[in-house]
C-alpha cells in the first residue's frame, strides 16, 4: 500500500476495513475499529512517507545503555550515559598509523641489533 498514491490508499484501506469488520473473527472485526479510528494518521503517514524506523532504532539503543548502567548508585549517572552515547559526540581514541614512521622503523632495527650484540650502524630506511 504505501507505493501508492494516497487516494488510492484511502480507496483500498476503506475496502479491507468493510471486509474485515464483517469478517465472523472477533480480533479481526476489533482491528478492524481501530483501524477505521486510526484512519486519517495512517493515510497520512502514507502520503507523507513517514516511518518511525528512527525513533524505534534510537529508542532500542537508549534502553541498551540504560542495561549496561545497570547497577549505577545516581540516576544522573546514566542519564549522562545516554547523553553522551546518544548526544552526536565523535570520543573514538586515536587509531594507530597504518604505516610505521620512519624514526620508528629506525628504531627498531637498532633495538634488533642491539639485541643480538652487533652494531648495525647501515639502517635501512
Amino acid at each position: 500500500m504505501p507505493k501508492r498514491p494516497a487516494d488510492q490508499a484511502g480507496t483500498e484501506l476503506d475496502r479491507r476495513v468493510f471486509r474485515a469488520s464483517h469478517s465472523r473473527i472477533p480480533e479481526i472485526v476489533e482491528l478492524a475499529r481501530k483501524i477505521r479510528r486510526h484512519g486519517p494518521d495512517i493515510l497520512g503517514t502514507i502520503e507523507l512517507g513517514c516511518s518511525n524506523a528512527r525513533l524505534e532504532a534510537s529508542d532500542n539503543r537508549i534502553k541498551a545503555t540504560i542495561r549496561m548502567a545497570y547497577g549505577f548508585h545516581h540516576a544522573n549517572n546514566p542519564i549522562a550515559l545516554v547523553m553522551l552515547r546518544r548526544g552526536g559526540l565523535d570520543i573514538r581514541p586515536p587509531q594507530p598509523r597504518t604505516q610505521p614512521t620512519k624514526t620508528a622503523e629506525a628504531s627498531y632495527v637498532l633495538d634488533i641489533s642491539a639485541q643480538r650484540g652487533r652494531c648495525n650502524r647501515s639502517i635501512t630506511v
